[in-house]
């Protein structure tokens, strides 16, 4: 296993709880990003970290002042960054902490890391109190179709998530709205910046619009699909026609569980594009059941043998309802199985409406599209952007046979994006996600109960 990620440092802490805790302040308070401050401020939490976690966040706290003050080189190519992510040694007791200090160690992380600890300096694009006036018509809340499960989220609550750009045209000139989906421990705003809000913005054919789920998606999935829910139907509804579905991550389980539960949402929906997506869970997150007292709801849900994923893939739940187009990466850290017919993104096509799964290395065998790509870095791969733009310009899926294979497997980058939206991209997914899961605390009540709906 190369890597461990969330439940690693979920497995540090719960086996140090009721520790002694030392006193650990920021040296510097100043010049040190507020989510910092909220975690060295233990009367913050339900109960104060072990005293190894505190070391840690002083470690990571100076290494991150070594990029902002030029102490420590960011890479300057893709290459060389795609090099050292794939080289750093990943052992059974990594925690993400651990992970992100190797990190930004070795400078895969920009010189401006503390605006984007900050929030890439714009807190609006993170925002979960957007003003959104517009109604739907028809209304989507309490109920749109007579099938679809009940919402538990008031309606003010699951608008007020979705951030609309100020560009955004509700399909206007011929424009195919996309939605973007975040993953675990991040909100959308940050975890689009650097990839799909600003390819999607440029491209003449799409344009964005983003949900922040609360929490930052560390709680009940169910939950999160929702805002998911809400938000297909909300932005079709305001633009009078189908839209495309982006995912990263969590984001392709909060589709699913959406499109599964409220049947409303599938014809709303013309594409679902999902970027290393989980639709069968985990076999990494599956030591998170040893600890389950810090192991927050949305982890303890991903593990391949968890509840809500046995759930959502009953009933042809791990087949698509829409044309969906899935590809990630064998060097997936996170997710595992990711590769071959078992791949955790792998969809069935028991309604024959169109499925591609594509494994990046496959297509693009000994190319550099096909290289070491890890779970976050798949964000910027060239041919999963290609796909993307090829599924919302054709009817059903993405098709390899309808791009130009030979020159899109030769990029390392998306169109358009560069070495510093490669970093930019691991500092949120690393490094902010880390102290996002920190930040979120304890859950001491196991895996979430299945909701009532699912049983019917």
């Amino acid at each position: 296993m190369r890597c461990h990620q969330l439940l690693q440092l979920v497995l540090f802490v719960s086996a140090s709880l009721g520790s002694p805790v030392s006193s650990y302040t920021s040296e510097e308070a100043h010049d040190v990003p507020d989510i910092f401050n909220k975690l060295f401020n233990t009367s913050a939490n339900h109960i104060p970290f072990s005293t190894g976690i505190y070391q840690e966040l002083s470690q990571l706290e100076a290494k991150i002042s070594g990029i902002a003050t030029g102490k420590i080189k960011p890479v300057s190519t893709i290459e060389e960054g795609l090099s050292i992510l794939s080289s750093i040694p990943h052992t059974n007791n990594q925690t993400i902490l651990q992970r992100a200090i190797d990190i930004v160690s070795l400078g895969l992380v920009p010189t401006n890391i503390l605006d984007i600890l900050n929030g890439i300096t714009n807190h609006e694009i993170n925002s979960i109190a957007n003003n959104n006036p517009k109604d739907p018509s028809p209304r989507i809340h309490p109920t749109k179709f007579f099938y679809d499960a009940p919402y538990d989220i008031p309606e003010t609550t699951l608008r007020s998530a979705i951030h609309i750009p100020q560009t955004f045209s509700y399909g206007k000139n011929n424009k195919i709205p996309v939605l973007l989906l975040p993953g675990t421990a991040n909100p959308a705003g940050s975890t689009y910046f650097f990839n799909y809000a600003k390819l999607f913005a440029a491209n003449p054919h799409t344009d964005p619009v983003w949900v922040n789920i609360p929490g930052n998606s560390l709680g009940d999935i169910q939950s999160n699909a929702e805002y998911v829910a809400y938000a297909i139907n909300y932005i079709s509804g305001l633009s009078q026609r189908s839209i495309g579905v982006l995912s990263w991550s969590q984001g392709s389980l909060d589709v699913q569980w959406a499109l599964k539960y409220w049947p409303s949402t599938r014809a709303a929906v013309s594409d679902f594009m999902t970027v290393s997506g989980d639709f069968h869970g985990t076999v990494v997150e599956t030591l998170c059941v040893l600890a389950e007292p810090v192991c927050s709801p949305a982890v303890q849900q991903q593990g391949y043998k968890a509840r809500f994923i046995q759930a959502l893939r009953g009933g042809d739940g791990d087949s698509a309802f829409v044309p969906t187009t899935s590809v990630y990466s064998g060097y997936d850290c996170v997710v595992q199985p990711q590769g071959g017919e078992r791949a955790s993104a792998a969809l069935g096509d028991v309604r024959k409406v169109g499925v591609a799964n594509v494994q990046v290395q496959v297509a693009c065998a000994g190319r550099a599209a096909g290289g070491s790509y890890s779970h976050s870095a798949m964000l910027v791969n060239p041919l999963a952007y290609a796909l993307f733009v090829d599924a919302v310009l054709h009817d059903g899926p993405g098709r390899l046979e309808r791009i130009d294979l030979d020159a899109v497997c030769r990029e390392m980058l998306a169109p358009g994006l560069d070495v510093e939206d490669f970093l930019g991209m691991e500092a949120v997914s690393n490094v902010v996600g880390a102290l996002d899961v920190l930040l979120y605390g304890y859950n001491e009540n196991g895996e979430p109960p299945l909701r009532d709906y699912v049983h019917h």
